[in-house]
């Protein structure tokens, strides 16, 4: 009899554990099930997902950058700015002053000038720009003015040294007239950019005004609109240049006006 109980109770005991481990596979089974299933979701809605991903490294919840509205600048009466000129976005870090060169001829409607690497490169070889094999990479100001003295404009390069403010007086007045003006400053440790807007903001105080820049390298405000922003008392103590001359020199400009009638864009004849 007692036998028979024992028998029983392992038969039970067998039974209960078979059904438990049965119960364990099919945890095991669900879970794996689960796992396969996640990874393949995954798998398969990444691209999706991604897309609600931002799209340049730089973004971030905060707004670091308010967007240049160029509707607002074209409305407000403290702005004067220069509308349908913008940046073209240079191909290598050398050809800023083709890329602005490009950029101003695309805005006088020069002919053979589109907004493509060819014609960047194309503007580099005919004004000289020297790549990172030479020792003095980039353009010089006299390299660019002659290329547009070249192709039909007329130019004058100025450099202000005096710290004086009347190189900023020049590019306000050239603004206020609507001819845009290329620039060389030592950001980027060289850089060409095109001066096209000008906000007086407080007329009490000027050295609180802001300088709008059709800008080559248009990298850092989060909106690659070819348009950048500097406060005009920062830029002007720091539009300077050390890299293509024996000594600092100061408040590179240069003003370009076509010969032709394409130059009725400016509000000042030729």
């Amino acid at each position: 009899m007692s036998s028979h109980r024992g028998c029983a109770s392992a038969r039970i005991i067998f039974i209960l554990l078979m059904y438990l481990a049965k119960r364990a596979m099919k945890r095991l089974a669900i879970t794996g099930l689960f796992i396969i299933g996640i990874i393949l979701f995954f798998s398969v809605a990444g691209p999706d997902v991604a897309k609600g991903a931002p799209d340049k490294p730089n973004e971030s919840d905060i707004a670091w950058f308010p967007k240049i509205d160029v509707s607002i600048l074209e409305a407000s009466p403290n702005v004067d700015f220069i509308p349908d000129l913008k940046g073209y976005q240079q191909s290598t870090d050398y050809t800023c002053g083709p890329a602005a060169l490009l950029s101003l001829a695309k805005f006088y409607k020069l002919q053979g000038i589109e907004e493509n690497v060819s014609t960047e490169m194309r503007i580099a070889r005919e004004s000289g720009t020297r790549d990172f094999n030479s020792s003095k990479p980039g353009t010089r100001p006299e390299e660019m003015a002659t290329w547009l003295e070249k192709n039909g404009f007329n130019v004058k390069l100025d450099f202000e040294e005096k710290g004086d403010g009347s190189a900023l007086q020049q590019l306000r007045e050239n603004i206020g007239a609507g001819i845009p003006t290329l620039v060389e400053w030592i950001d980027l440790n060289g850089h060409w950019a095109i001066a096209v807007g000008y906000d007086y903001r407080n007329v009490s105080d000027p050295w609180d005004d802001v300088l709008i820049l059709a800008d080559p390298y248009d990298m850092y405000d989060d909106y690659k609109d070819g348009y950048s922003s500097v406060n005009a008392n920062r830029f002007y103590w720091m539009w300077f240049d050390a890299l293509y001359f024996d000594d600092i020199t100061w408040r590179t400009m240069i003003t370009a006006t076509p010969k032709d009638t394409l130059g009725q864009r400016s509000n000042i004849s030729s």
